[in-house]
């Protein structure tokens, strides 16, 4: 027996990182031409070489046409394969004739049987292996004018659940595709056998049996088995939260901060977008989670909730849920989408704020780029598609996470609470089911704060520079029956904006001040019935502060250190280290390597003193400050003070934690396990 659910939604693609697939059609095709997937409209120069046609047949307007998809579909959880006939309607509201046309895809296995359009067999104009499928209408449709597209397709699906598991399908059928994601409306039904419980992006109406949404990015579908469903409304959003019942109290903790963020939300920005949210276990490593299809996110590593604190996973479901409103509601234009990411965790830093929940995950997010500023890399984010092929360090964690979370940090901190509220309330009223881009989001700042903010984004955006400052004297002295506080503030980096700074003084009153960006030095006065007792720059931790700014000396140095060979480079380790030393080089990587590039070269009390500048850099509950302290263990044992050797494995005994440090070249493991092995027995590197 199985149940029947019709299921009525808006769709388009997801967040998560896009599968390029085959479609195998089943029509003859014109043309000869390989086709793989296209990044933009403007391939298809290259695409159409082959069919007799030219680029300028395909087309679509700017602003994407009202579809709606009406789809049938069964699903044979035994053979894992999805069957579905697809009926694509819409109306030429262009004032254009519309002949060529194109259906997308992202998921492998994917078996077209046939196309029709407006009743009539298409014309293919690409091989029928390749995605995008650029096909021609028998008959040029005209302004106004209906267009329906017919596909019977089918799903070769691995992913299906098989007994006691789950299955997150998405990108499951063939959608009309513009060159980019847009929202769409789907009535689906769909046959699945009664023993599994099925939830959609969809919200179900229980009069007709169907699930519904509107103004949808993209429909996923969940088919699990030996999974237990909690449900909890939001005002009129439906929030559902499955999971495996050892993680039970985590299921609940996420639907109830779920339920909470939501109602902020819609109480801040005004509205939800959606009628349902549903949360599902990801992997099984507790790390965060992702968007897996409008109205849907995973949460990883449920089942392990005691290895995070409570914080991480009210953050991580506000985190997500910030994502609803950007990323699937208002979809990123640019490449790369930094702009989407940046005002979804605003979203969620607004949230922490108001519940008391602190701000240490934002701070991270901040510190991943201000250690990638240390380290010499280039952030600048207004780079093109093949300059980012070409990155080899993690630039999606360092430049589209931190930064993109500090630039929008550091706009709402110069422009103040009320204009920054509005401007994000008028981008999610404007651009809802739309693409916002950083040159039309300039726009709206600049608009509605009547500001010109130019030099804000070229610096932020199209620029390396890093922003720096830092209070370099202050004093207070009595005036009569007053006090007269001069704060002097100095611009370090090469980024200049607006900088808080706040007067803390003796009788518990506050005055706040702004730096001028065009001076280098700002001299800063505050009158007072008390004397100063405390002052601030960034008091609410907002920007992203690099102090001290890297100097070209350091970047060199780092350079220098990184061309060094791991081993067997003892002796010119010396004379780096004499460079570091005297820079006062802070960066902590260069540190390990040099004091391992000494210990190599059995310079003992040259890598002693490596190690020991490495603690003081490092904070005590992290892995290399663990390290350095072993480390320091094992030269005073090659130096016979094993008396001095052992206080530092029993200090770094209370400092092991779970850290775990390799080093392959001398094939150690160094962990709890190896310190209570080295106060048995000292170290030897024999």
């Amino acid at each position: 027996m199985k149940k029947r659910l019709c299921i009525s939604t808006t769709l388009t693609l997801i967040s998560i990182p896009f599968i390029a697939f085959v479609l195998c059609v089943k029509v003859k095709a014109v043309g000869n031409s390989p086709l793989g997937p296209l990044d933009s409209i403007r391939d298809m120069t290259e695409l159409f070489s082959d069919t007799g046609v030219t680029a300028i047949d395909y087309w679509m307007p700017a602003d994407p046409l009202t579809v709606h998809y009406k789809i049938d579909c069964s699903i044979d959880i035994h053979a894992g394969r999805l069957k579905g006939q697809e009926r694509i309607c819409f109306i030429n509201t262009t004032s254009q004739t519309l002949r060529t046309l194109a259906l997308m895809g992202s998921t492998h296995g994917i078996d077209i049987q046939e196309v029709l359009g407006n009743g009539k067999p298409v014309r293919l104009l690409t091989k029928a292996y390749g995605s995008p499928l650029v096909f021609s209408l028998a008959q040029a449709v005209d302004p106004t004018e209906s267009v329906v597209i017919d596909v019977t397709f089918s799903l070769s699906a691995p992913v299906l659940p098989k007994s006691g598991d789950k299955a997150l399908i998405v990108n499951w059928y063939p959608r009309l595709w513009c060159g980019f994601d847009t929202h769409a409306d789907y009535d689906v039904a769909l046959d699945v056998p009664d023993a599994y419980t099925v939830m959609t992006s969809g919200l179900r109406d229980s009069q007709s049996d169907t699930y519904y949404a509107e103004d949808t990015k993209s429909f996923g579908m969940i088919i699990s088995k030996a999974h237990d469903v909690l449900t909890e409304q939001a005002g009129d959003v439906l929030v559902q939260c499955l999971y495996r019942p050892r993680a039970k109290t985590c299921a609940e903790l996420l639907l109830a901060t779920a339920v909470d963020a939501i109602s902020f939300f819609r109480e801040r920005f005004g509205f939800y977008p959606h009628r349902v949210l549903t949360i599902v276990p990801g992997s099984d490593r507790p790390m965060g989670g992702y968007p897996v299809a409008t109205g849907i996110v995973a949460i990883h590593g449920m089942e392990r909730m005691h290895e995070r604190p409570k914080l991480h996973w009210q953050w991580i479901v506000a985190h997500e849920i910030g994502h609803q409103y950007w990323g699937e509601y208002v979809m990123e234009k640019d490449t790369p989408g930094w702009l989407w990411i940046g005002l979804g965790i605003y979203a969620d830093r607004e949230y922490c704020r108001a519940r008391g929940l602190g701000l240490r995950k934002h701070r991270e997010l901040m510190d991943r780029y201000v250690q990638g500023v240390r380290d010499g890399l280039d952030t600048t984010m207004n780079i093109s598609p093949a300059q980012l092929s070409q990155i080899k360090y993690d630039y999606n964690n360092v430049v589209i996470h931190g930064k993109g979370f500090s630039v929008i940090s550091a706009l709402d901190c110069l422009l103040g609470k009320d204009d920054f509220d509005r401007i994000y309330r008028r981008c999610l009223r404007d651009y809802g089911g739309r693409r916002l881009g950083v040159h039309a989001f300039q726009r709206v700042c600049e608009e509605e704060t009547d500001r010109d903010l130019a030099w804000f984004f070229e610096q932020w955006v199209n620029s390396n520079r890093c922003l720096s400052y830092e209070i370099i004297s202050q004093a207070s002295e009595r005036q009569g029956d007053s006090y007269l506080s001069r704060i002097d503030v100095e611009c370090l980096g090469d980024l200049k904006m607006p900088v808080p700074i706040v007067a803390y003084f003796e009788d518990g009153s506050t005055q706040h001040r702004l730096t001028d960006r065009a001076q280098t030095i700002n001299s800063i006065s505050f009158k007072s019935q008390s004397r100063l007792r405390d002052v601030q720059l960034d008091p609410k931790g907002a920007l992203a502060l690099v102090v001290p700014p890297p100097s070209a000396q350091g970047q060199q140095l780092k350079k220098d250190i990184q061309n060094l060979p791991w081993v067997g480079a003892g002796d010119q380790a010396i004379s780096v280290l004499h460079r570091m030393k005297k820079s006062k080089f802070s960066d902590s990587g260069g540190w390990v390597k040099i004091g391992l590039l000494l210990y190599d070269g059995k310079h003992y009390h040259e890598a002693l003193e490596a190690f020991r500048r490495l603690e003081e850099l490092e904070p005590e509950h992290s892995s290399w400050a663990f390290a350095s302290v072993v480390w320091q263990g094992h030269l005073h044992d090659l130096l016979a003070k094993r008396q001095a050797a052992l206080q530092c494995y029993n200090r770094a005994l209370t400092m092991a934690g779970d850290h775990q440090i390799r080093h392959d070249q001398y094939g150690i493991k160094v962990n709890r396990q190896w310190v209570q092995m080295r106060l048995k027995e000292p170290f030897d590197r024999d």
